[in-house]
């Protein structure tokens, strides 16, 4: 993605590594990066797994914070309006199947299924009107993995902005926050292979792919992903990779959650209603997209490169 009149800059925060591209002089673009990793550091101690605000609402069952209040808020809306496709209550069975990394990867035991779903949902976490306080109930356990990063790309690229650079782009991990009027060649990873499968321009907007092959682990030649069914507990086995292009990457994050789990057929409306793109492979290759995306992916997963 850099040309030759683009400065970068990478760190690894939010436990995945963060590109930070920008235009502009070394003096200019150093300042900004700085000021854009300083955010980027405030957010990780504040939503990340451990010895967080996250972690301490999960302990203490209560929390005062405008900005976790905030996301909270829209991470529940996205769950009422994706028919439960996304969740930030998943942490419980996320545990239970090694993908949080308290022990190696596991199919979890009846029992672990059942106290998992004897647990209430995300409408069961309460939000104050006054925009402050979120409260859980006892047993539940809240996890804003599923669109955090995103947010941190948005609040990342925020910071770039302030700082004077006029377009930008910030990585985190596979979540794209692009600003200004510069047109970025952004690809999408081949689920099945190395390299990418297609190659989207992008401009003043945000990118966001869910797939079965970030975080993974095969028993007895199945596939178990780290993307959960909110529903069942069990991996999502609809699609191998969804991608959403949206306004913000707080919203291209969970929504490509969202549509990892229930398909673009239960989403399309709501994905329309919303002026989002997207792209979604199913299980046996076949490429489906939203109207201005078709120009730029074939009908058929193509194969994998070799290296």
């Amino acid at each position: 993605m850099p040309g030759e009149d683009t400065r970068s800059a990478k760190v690894f925060l939010m436990d995945t590594f963060v590109e930070l591209l920008a235009e502009g002089s070394r003096n200019q673009t150093e300042k900004a990066f700085k000021e854009a990793i300083r955010e980027l550091k405030r957010l990780d101690t504040r939503l990340g797994y451990e010895n967080s605000l996250i972690d301490e609402l999960n302990r203490s069952r209560t929390l005062k914070d405008r900005e976790v209040h905030r996301l909270v808020r829209i991470s529940k809306e996205i769950h009422a309006s994706s028919s439960g496709g996304f969740s930030i209550t998943l942490r419980p069975i996320l545990d239970a199947w090694g993908f949080t990394g308290l022990h190696p990867h596991r199919l979890p035991t009846e029992s672990e299924f059942a106290a998992w779903k004897s647990l209430p949902s995300d409408e069961a976490v309460s939000l104050s009107p006054d925009g402050v306080t979120i409260e859980i109930p006892k047993g539940l356990q809240i996890d804003l993995g599923g669109i955090a990063k995103g947010y941190a790309a948005d609040r990342a690229a925020e910071a770039m902005k302030k700082s004077g650079i006029e377009s930008g782009l910030v990585n985190a991990g596979g979540d794209i926050t692009a600003f200004g009027e510069r047109t970025w060649k952004v690809g999408i990873k081949h689920p099945r292979g190395p390299g990418v499968f297609t190659t989207i321009p992008v401009r003043n907007r945000s990118v966001a792919t869910s797939g079965d092959y970030e975080r993974f682990f095969v028993q007895n030649g199945i596939r178990y992903s780290h993307i959960l069914d909110p529903a069942t507990g069990q991996p999502a086995r609809v699609l191998s990779s969804a991608t959403i292009i949206a306004d913000t990457g707080t919203d291209a994050d969970a929504w490509a959650t969202a549509l990892f789990v229930k398909g673009p057929q239960a989403l399309k409306g709501e994905l329309e209603k919303r002026g989002m793109d997207w792209i979604a492979v199913d299980l046996e290759g076949n490429i489906t997209t939203s109207g201005p995306m078709r120009e730029f992916c074939p009908e058929k997963l193509p194969e994998p490169r070799k290296n």
